[in-house]
């Protein structure tokens, strides 16, 4: 073996080497930069006596938006639909007082940093609110799936149990 053939065989293997490397760099880049703008949806119950707001709350405390793909509310297990006005109306329609609320709609962006509550009222009492608490924190379910705008994490919040 002459010193031309070690010489072409070793700049080949370097180059294998290299290319090697780089694949590893860029394939490392994307996951880096896919979980650098993650979003991450956290559900709460919340309450505050007297005077305060009650409700169920919904924070983005990820690295990115969440883009929502679903969400689906339940009250005692039973299914009622997708969190919208809708679904709202028919579940509060025998309620003492109805609360405020906001709608998430299938492809609206939950932008990162952005807490909201899903159903409230503002100035809760105890006396006259118990109901809306026990509703809350007992009964009424809602998930939320969602994704980042890289798509296909299949992410998913749910409201921790009390």
């Amino acid at each position: 073996m002459d010193s031309d053939t070690v010489i072409a065989a070793s700049a080949t293997v370097v180059a294998i080497g290299s290319l090697w490397v780089s694949l590893s760099q860029a394939k490392a880049a994307r996951v880096h930069n896919r979980k650098s703008v993650r979003p991450h949806l956290q559900i709460r119950q919340v309450k505050e006596y007297e005077g305060g707001i009650t409700g169920i709350q919904v924070a983005n405390v990820g690295l990115g938006p969440a883009l929502i793909t679903r969400t689906t509310v339940k009250l005692d297990g039973q299914p009622l639909g997708q969190w919208d006005f809708r679904t709202f109306q028919a579940l509060s329609a025998d309620w003492p007082a109805v609360p405020k609320m906001y709608a998430l709609f299938d492809g609206v962006s939950f932008p990162m940093g952005e807490c909201q509550y899903l159903i409230h009222f503002d100035d809760y009492e105890e006396a006259t609110h118990s109901w809306f608490w026990e509703i809350v924190a007992h009964r009424l379910s809602i998930e939320i799936e969602y994704e980042s705008f890289y798509r296909g994490e299949g992410l998913k919040a749910v409201p921790p149990p009390l």
